[in-house]
């Protein structure tokens, strides 16, 4: 049995696809994600905001475009956008430390009933006004923050006149 030889122009252009097919593989269109963020959408301002600060899926890290399309996705009512600000602002990280923005961002994503958000701004308050804190402990641990529950629990062992 005789094997044919591959004329060398055949391997060439398949090689060549093969290599253009891998290589557009890395290459990410994001042109209607931007649309859509554009056009006001939280949730591809959510996304491409992550996008953004990760420097991923073809993005440039980019953290003051990051930054504004968290806030727009926030105020637009994505929760998850108002905690990751807020966590953003409290330890400043890719921002500087803002306790104040960080309060607001953390109310924001509590009061459109983020999870994490309503802990932790009942953690926040803790020190300062601990009826707002039971609040918004009591918030979460009814919706099944475990965290929460055992914070409430510890106030309401500490200060018993408080929790009724």
């Amino acid at each position: 049995m005789r094997c044919s030889k591959i004329p060398a122009t055949v391997f060439l252009v398949v090689f060549l696809m093969i290599y253009q097919l891998a290589a557009g593989a890395d290459q990410f269109d994001n042109s209607y994600l931007m649309a859509d963020a554009a056009n006001g959408d939280p949730e591809a301002q959510y996304t491409l905001a992550h996008l953004y600060l990760k420097g991923r899926g073809g993005m440039k890290r980019d953290t003051t475009a990051a930054i504004s399309l968290l806030e727009q996705a926030a105020s637009g009512g994505h929760k998850e956008a108002a905690l990751d600000l807020a966590l953003l602002y409290l330890n400043g990280v890719e921002v500087d430390k803002d306790i104040k923005k960080a309060l607001d961002w953390f109310r924001k994503g509590a009061e459109l009933g983020q999870i994490d958000a309503q802990y932790f701004l009942g953690l926040v308050y803790k020190p300062i006004d601990m009826v707002e804190a039971i609040r918004w402990l009591r918030i979460a641990a009814e919706r099944g923050h475990a965290d929460a529950a055992e914070a409430l629990k510890q106030i309401c062992r500490e200060r018993p006149g408080m929790c009724t």
